[in-house]
């Protein structure tokens, strides 16, 4: 068993190392967070904003108060969760050329006006030119990574070569910074617009629509599904039992299609539609994967079942940090990185929760995820219903909670049992030693 250990994270680190040092992973992962406050903000009030319905006592209200909650919190999505893309181009391009070493606010301006170029405008009598906000949030979500991407690996290349405009330097700092940009600014603006000028000549009309359906959608109908969701969920447990910081390594490979799945239930869910697209979607990941795990764990050793000093204080010392979902203190605590003992509850507990979870929703026993963010550290039960809107989610989340710590049962009492003898054997020693005196 060992020696297969020692062959596997041989071959699995230099592969956790090539995707944790990965320019393009981290600046998308980096750039998903820049949308982070205003989407959070966003997923706050929508979820004010339905109280009365989660609670359900909307009906006793009076019409007025409902139509105040809607016209005062509504609008709120429209800024925040709905035109999410928008912060996420700008984060890309920022993040990615500060990788590359270049002007990183520049990168951002450039990627943003790269994406708003290839979006297409409408037209109306009263409004004038408009842009759809779909195309702003979910749907325009993968073409504007690809084009963050792109667009600011040529704002870099031209940038690094020096193909600049160079100002005396009597001219103030910031003046000259704008005009060393400006080459490198125009090339990914001018491919842009003739990229968007020979997509009117086609079917779709433009390429967001292109790449919605040709890309977007079929990536969202695999990623949407539990299969590969439990792929994702068993590389993001095996890599943090190596030590790897599995959640960051996997989001930044799934969160472009999680969030875009997200952002269409939360535009339904605000709409007041009654049946939600997706059964999985970022709230999913984040409220049903394994949240509470280490808190069921920590209140069954702390409190019941643990007979070892060793064991007793480890789990006590979890318990406080495992309510917020904190899981380092259990992580390298007992420790679970690479300890054998503990590999299998490690990877089986979090797939089973998720399969739990998929078909109770599935069947109809628990409301779909609403697609609000439910920050990671809101604690069991508050977070399920939040995630749902319903107190079922609170309840499944309570019963993920129970499996997952029958799962963990049995390994944990193993590694007491050995804790204890360990124990028993050093104060049998101790014991002995002064005897002998």
């Amino acid at each position: 068993m060992k020696n297969f250990l020692n062959a596997f994270q041989k071959k699995m680190g230099p592969i956790s190392e090539l995707i944790g040092a990965n320019k393009y992973l981290l600046s998308l992962r980096d750039g998903f967070m820049l949308a982070f406050p205003a989407t959070m903000f966003g997923s706050i009030m929508v979820i004010l904003q339905n109280l009365p319905t989660t609670f359900g006592f909307r009906g006793f209200l009076p019409k007025w108060f409902n139509t105040f909650l809607t016209d005062f919190f509504g609008p709120v999505g429209n800024a925040t969760m709905s035109v999410s893309a928008l912060f996420i181009v700008f984060g890309i391009g920022y993040q990615l050329a500060g990788h590359y070493g270049q002007q990183k606010i520049f990168a951002g301006a450039i990627s943003l006006s790269s994406f708003l170029m290839l979006l297409p405008i409408g037209t109306d009598k009263k409004m004038g030119a408009f842009i759809a906000i779909n195309d702003l949030g979910a749907q325009g979500m993968f073409v504007g990574i690809i084009v963050a991407i792109i667009a600011t690996k040529i704002y870099c290349a031209i940038s690094a070569a020096h193909i600049t405009i160079k100002m005396p330097d009597s001219v103030p700092p910031m003046i000259a910074e704008s005009f060393v940009a400006i080459i490198p600014g125009a090339a990914p603006l001018l491919l842009f617009n003739i990229i968007r000028y020979i997509f009117t000549f086609t079917q779709w009309g433009n390429a967001v629509d292109f790449v919605y359906e040709i890309l977007q959608q079929p990536l969202m109908g695999l990623g949407g599904t539990l299969p590969a969701v439990l792929v994702a969920v068993f590389f993001t447990q095996l890599f943090w039992w190596f030590g790897v910081h599995g959640t960051l390594l996997v989001n930044s490979i799934i969160d472009p299609i999680m969030g875009a799945l997200a952002i269409q239930n939360y535009n339904a869910y605000k709409a007041g539609a009654a049946h939600l697209p997706h059964i999985i979607n970022t709230t999913f990941m984040g409220v049903f994967v394994n949240q509470g795990m280490q808190l069921g764990c920590a209140i069954v050793f702390a409190f019941f079942l643990a007979k070892s000093v060793r064991m007793k204080t480890t789990m006590r010392t979890v318990f406080a940090p495992a309510i917020f979902n904190v899981s380092e203190p259990m992580t390298y605590g007992l420790p679970i990185v690479l300890n054998p003992v503990l590999l299998v509850p490690w990877i089986l507990a979090p797939l089973v929760s998720t399969t739990i979870s998929y078909f109770a929703i599935a069947v109809g026993l628990v409301p779909r995820p609403i697609g609000a963010t439910v920050v990671w550290t809101t604690p069991i039960f508050l977070a399920g219903w939040l995630g749902t809107g319903s107190i079922a989610g609170a309840i499944l989340q309570i019963v993920d909670v129970v499996v997952m710590t029958l799962i963990w049962i049995p390994f944990l009492k193993s590694m007491d049992n050995e804790f204890l003898k360990e124990e028993q054997a050093a104060a049998n020693q101790q014991e002995a030693g002064a005897t002998d005196k």
